[in-house]
């Protein structure tokens, strides 16, 4: 990973997320999609504008190495490059929000108390536990209007004594 860095703004529970499992400043494994996205968007600085610099509630991502596009030259993401990085680090947080809570809403504890472990797993402040909870609500509400029913029919306890 190179040393220069771009500064994201970020939902602080997805930043304490992200720092949990990529670090600080945040280094995206080789090939991931985060990292194709960043090394899409960047561009040498525009003429005239400075460097992002480190503030408060901005989260330092690396610009990954490449051959192709040096980060010592192309190390600058506009404002849509960022809204774009962002919304890829959503998804991958909505995606593993979503399969790991719909796994443990049925643990025998109540749906706030998995959400508190699940928090507490991925390094993210109990404070958030009902902003967590009510964005996994939403997800699993929006595919219900539809028709769309993922929650699980059987519990976990049936499933491994094999009853219906």
């Amino acid at each position: 990973m190179s040393k220069f860095v771009v500064y994201l703004k970020l939902q602080p529970f997805v930043a304490q997320w992200l720092h949990h499992h990529y670090g600080n400043p945040v280094q995206f494994q080789p090939k991931s999609v985060e990292n194709s996205t960043i090394l899409q968007f960047t561009q040498k600085l525009p003429e005239g504008r400075q460097p992002d610099t480190a503030a408060d509630g901005l989260t330092a991502v690396c610009i990954p190495d490449n051959e192709k596009k040096d980060p010592s030259v192309y190390n600058y993401l506009g404002p849509k490059g960022k809204e774009a990085v962002v919304d890829c680090i959503e998804r991958t947080f909505k995606l593993m929000m979503w399969n790991e809570l719909n796994d443990m809403s049925d643990v025998g504890c109540s749906v706030l108390g998995a959400i508190d472990a699940w928090c507490e797993m991925h390094g993210i402040d109990i404070e958030y536990d009902r902003t967590i909870l009510m964005r996994y609500n939403r997800i699993r509400n929006s595919y219900v209007k539809k028709g769309v029913d993922l929650r699980r029919r059987m519990r976990n306890h049936d499933k491994l004594f094999n009853k219906k």
